[in-house]
């Protein structure tokens, strides 16, 4: 096809505009983060963010219009470590726990602290 035939066809079409992202968080005021949108926004109280922040918004919130990581740390951890007393497990295979006397390829793993 000819030069002529495209330049007519380009003059028909609109030029494609890429999409412009803006990454918002919507929270309510308490800051727990409640939406957000990356184009077609809507009205609400919101704050700007990063792309990782955006797809990681469940870990934060929002407070004095900044973003806050939650920290969910339980408070405690509990280690195991292999002993010669405590919890039987199948040798090799630490999270299955033996119940029964029957199984005689046994390991101990106890509690460090």
């Amino acid at each position: 096809m000819s030069n002529e035939f495209w330049e007519q066809v380009n003059k028909l079409v609109d030029p494609v505009v890429p999409l412009e992202l803006e990454y918002r968080l919507y929270y309510n005021e308490l800051g727990h983060i409640t939406s957000r949108s990356s184009y077609n926004h809507r009205p609400g109280k919101y704050i700007v963010v990063t792309k990782d922040e955006y797809d990681r918004y469940f870990q934060y919130r929002v407070a004095n219009n900044t973003l806050v990581k939650i920290d969910n740390d339980a408070g405690y951890r509990v280690q195991l470590t292999k002993s010669t007393q405590g919890f039987k497990v199948v040798r090799g295979h630490a999270g299955l726990l033996i119940e029964d006397e029957d199984h005689t390829d046994i390991e101990y793993y106890a509690r460090t602290n």
